[in-house]
């Protein structure tokens, strides 16, 4: 196996304690030395902590883009399986740090410190995030499975700001509670008139 270069391993680090510690609270110095890099090396890489803040996103999204849509595409289960298989591992995601998180929602409460750059970026991987899991919606309303009433771009968006929300409470002490009452509200609201008719 390949080993990592230095910069993946400063990101790698970086996007864990910024899961556990959010971004204003981590430190490049701390961080560098859990990591055994020298300053220098951060600034050969990185021309801020915001320009490194962007390459761990970059990271993280496209590594979490790319399972949503492996399972998205998964035809041996049907749409409504792929959405709450998707609610599942997004909580499995969470717990990656010591205490559950999601980088976007941690970014997303810095935010109006950051610069517009990587505000722009982090609504674009929240945008990517709600289009995919909206066509997911449509195609479980096709088949039955959703309320066909429901808006799937509305909803995929409220299904992730449940989860973010969730996440929170998780922090707070609710632990694995939390995300169980998402999933069940979840499951709820999205069934709730499934096959019944609409005028």
């Amino acid at each position: 196996m390949e080993k990592p270069s230095t910069r993946d391993r400063i990101v790698v680090a970086g996007r864990r304690a910024m899961l556990e510690q959010g971004y204003e609270g981590t430190g490049i110095g701390p961080l560098l030395a859990s990591v055994a890099v020298p300053k220098g090396s951060f600034y050969h890489f990185f021309a801020s902590k915001e320009d490194f803040a962007a390459a761990v996103l970059t990271s993280y999204a496209e590594q979490y883009r790319q399972q949503r849509l492996e399972l998205f595409a998964d035809a041996s289960l049907n749409p409504l399986a792929r959405i709450e298989r998707h609610l599942v591992q997004v909580e499995l995601d969470s717990a990656e740090a010591a205490v559950p998180g999601c980088l976007y929602g941690a970014l997303a409460h810095a935010a109006p410190g950051l610069g517009e750059e990587l505000r722009g970026q982090l609504a674009e991987v929240f945008a990517a995030w709600e289009q995919d899991l909206a066509a997911l919606i449509t195609e479980a309303q096709q088949e039955g499975e959703v309320d066909g009433g429901l808006d799937p771009a509305e909803t995929a968006a409220h299904l992730i700001d449940l989860y973010e929300g969730a996440v929170i409470r998780a922090r707070a002490g609710d632990g694995p509670a939390a995300f169980a009452r998402f999933r069940k509200f979840a499951r709820s609201t999205l069934a709730r008139g499934a096959g019944a008719s609409h005028d």
